[in-house]
């Protein structure tokens, strides 16, 4: 039997030859053209057929008149399943149109233009793009593109073909599929959202001021949505902070009100979505971060999860009362039907509370330490001054290198003695340093205390990079640098490491050197971290500051300064009043360097004192 290829649609069918057309034939060879025919999945199985029809009838119509109103009944047919094939192919374009809605930010270049680390370093706005870049569906939109209608195989293409460039449409789908990569996950929504949470805590900001465009100050933000609003809510319950996410889902049903009389006052007037004018009291907001076709939340699903978090703390009562709501709304919930009844038991059996849940009464040592922390963080006075005598300013030349230019100096703390040096690196040397670090940046770790090992940690939200000496020439003339600042030996002091902290980036309480009871907790050639110097790279708006928890102490982030302390006694005893921590950043970027000194080489440098240092006891920390 011979077969000839005719292309349709751009579909490439094998069929038999002229000469073999007749009824009988095409139905004894259906099942051999399906094993040649390349349909696309989404080709409707009666459009398949009528083209079979078309075929084997093609031959015959102009033999006969009486056959022509069966071909314009075939034709009539074909062209309303063209027309459903057409409608689903739209839908699937439609779907990749929307996920490029999502990703379109064409209103930030502007922005970014001037500076994009000034615009990201608002946590809201960060957030905000995060959760509208954040692709967890990549497999979906790849198997979208993956959908397209087989193109001919043949690389010679036929006069009048619909086939397209196959080439071109793999590297497209290439470059989708290495772009989805990059973009935020799911883990990276949740930490932003996270740190947005912990901006709150810390900071003391009222969800309301938030949702309403205000952080601190004079700062603001972008105002939110109730969709927002709704999954800083959603987050806070899946941390477990139940009253954080009742007070965000309250806002959020607030807001849903909110819209729906605005877009109800809308209607009225005749507005559309881009004629409707901005409110007077809303902050000038240049781009819109609600993500494009996403369903307004309702009254009922807040509501819903505004009951859970309320029956998470024990408020039976007012968990009673709001699923009640739900169910004046919808009586078909079934979800509250069943918590209608618990709460009721519950409260039958005298368990519950009412109004929000009392403080306990006496705090756990990292509950104390949290709270001190986090007051020292908002600048608050917790501890007695020390005399005004030992905190002063002083032109200083610690080396001969400083001599002609003496350094600006400031005692912030006496003892343990906490210094500031200003205006010790220049803004060149920062831009040289940022080049190199960037590319190098990678996620913070901490040592484990029980393995020994380096690894992620919850409380450390940064990352860092290790420039050695040799790197570069600016490298080299920051070590020495160092040196004639501190005095320090740094032969066997570490690497400069390079830090940019992310959305509200912070570092829990810690301390810079070894503890006894750690595993490898010194090196073995070059001892503990006898002391640290950290320069600041970067002003930060608000945030950002190193509190020294123990003693009150507290070092703004200054760009071009840096801060000094000894993390040992002279005896090598590790001194538990420089436990310190890097405050939660609420505004800014925070780009800073650090270097760690090690004991050895350092005898010279740094005598043994004449009495007893205090021995290092086991604090619990």
């Amino acid at each position: 039997m011979l077969y000839v290829r005719l292309s349709i649609f751009g579909i490439s069918l094998f069929v038999p030859s002229p000469n073999w057309f007749s009824r009988s034939a095409v139905r004894n060879q259906t099942a051999t053209m399906h094993n040649f025919c390349r349909i696309p999945n989404l080709l409707p199985a009666s459009l398949f057929s009528l083209i079979l029809l078309c075929l084997q009838s093609t031959a015959e119509y102009y033999t006969a008149i009486s056959e022509l109103n069966k071909a314009l009944q075939v034709g009539q047919q074909l062209a309303a399943d063209l027309e459903t094939y057409l409608e689903l192919e739209e839908v699937r374009l439609d779907r990749i149109r929307r996920v490029a809605r999502r990703l379109e930010t064409d209103g930030l270049v502007p922005k970014l233009a001037q500076d994009p680390e000034d615009f990201f370093g608002n946590p809201v706005n960060a957030y905000l793009t995060v959760r509208r870049l954040a692709l967890n569906w990549k497999t979906d939109l790849l198997s979208l593109l993956d959908s397209h209608a087989e193109q001919n195989t043949d690389e010679q293409k036929e006069e009048g073909s619909l086939s397209v460039d196959k080439e071109q449409l793999a590297k497209v789908r290439a470059r989708v599929e290495e772009h989805t990569s990059m973009l935020p996950g799911d883990n990276d929504l949740t930490g932003a959202a996270e740190a947005l949470l912990r901006l709150q805590t810390t900071y003391k900001l009222s969800a309301v001021d938030i949702a309403n465009g205000k952080l601190i100050n004079n700062l603001t933000c972008p105002r939110l949505t109730a969709s927002q609003c709704l999954n800083l809510g959603q987050q806070a319950y899946e941390l477990g902070e139940f009253a954080r996410a009742e007070e965000w889902f309250r806002v959020a049903y607030n807001r849903l009100w909110e819209e729906l009389a605005k877009a109800e006052e809308q209607k009225k007037m005749g507005y559309t979505e881009h004629s409707s004018k901005k409110q007077a009291d809303e902050p000038e907001q240049e781009f819109d971060f609600a993500i494009p076709d996403e369903v307004q939340p309702t009254t009922t699903e807040i509501l819903d999860h505004l009951a859970y978090s309320l029956g998470r703390q024990g408020r039976y009562a007012e968990a009673l009362n709001v699923t009640r709501l739900i169910l004046e709304q919808d009586p078909t919930h079934k979800r509250s039907r069943d918590n209608e009844e618990f709460y009721r038991d519950r409260i039958q059996r005298g368990e519950g509370i009412i109004g929000p849940v009392p403080p306990p009464e006496a705090l756990s040592k990292f509950e104390q330490e949290t709270e001190t922390y986090q007051a020292l963080c908002r600048g608050e006075i917790l501890f007695p001054m020390p005399p005004s005598n030992t905190i002063y300013c002083q032109y200083s030349v610690p080396h001969p290198y400083y001599k002609i230019g003496p350094v600006k100096e400031e005692i912030l703390y006496p003892n343990p003695k906490i210094v500031m040096w200003y205006e010790v690196i220049h803004p060149s040397e920062i831009e040289r340093i940022q080049k190199l670090a960037s590319p190098r940046l990678r996620r913070a770790t901490v040592k484990n205390p029980v393995t020994g090992k380096l690894e992620n940690a919850y409380y450390r939200t940064s990352k860092s990079a290790w420039l050695p000496d040799n790197l570069d020439e600016v490298t080299h003339r920051m070590n020495q640098r160092i040196h004639a600042l501190t005095g320090l030996s740094m032969e066997t002091s570490e690497d400069l490491q390079v830090g940019n902290y992310g959305i509200g980036g912070y570092y829990a309480p810690h301390f810079d050197f070894g503890r006894k009871r750690e595993k490898d907790a010194f090196e073995v050639e070059n001892g503990n971290r006898i002391a640290t110097i950290i320069f600041y790279m970067s002003d930060v708006k608000a945030g950002g500051s190193t509190v020294f928890n123990r003693v009150g102490a507290a070092v703004s982030p200054t760009r071009g300064a840096a801060g000094f302390w000894y993390n040992l006694y002279p005896s090598g005893e590790g001194d538990l009043r420089t436990r310190h921590v890097a405050c939660p950043v609420l505004v800014g970027s925070k780009w800073v360097m650090n270097v760690w000194f090690h004991e050895r080489g350092q005898e010279f440098y740094r005598r043994c004192g004449l009495e007893q240092d205090p021995v290092e006891m086991d604090d619990g920390f």
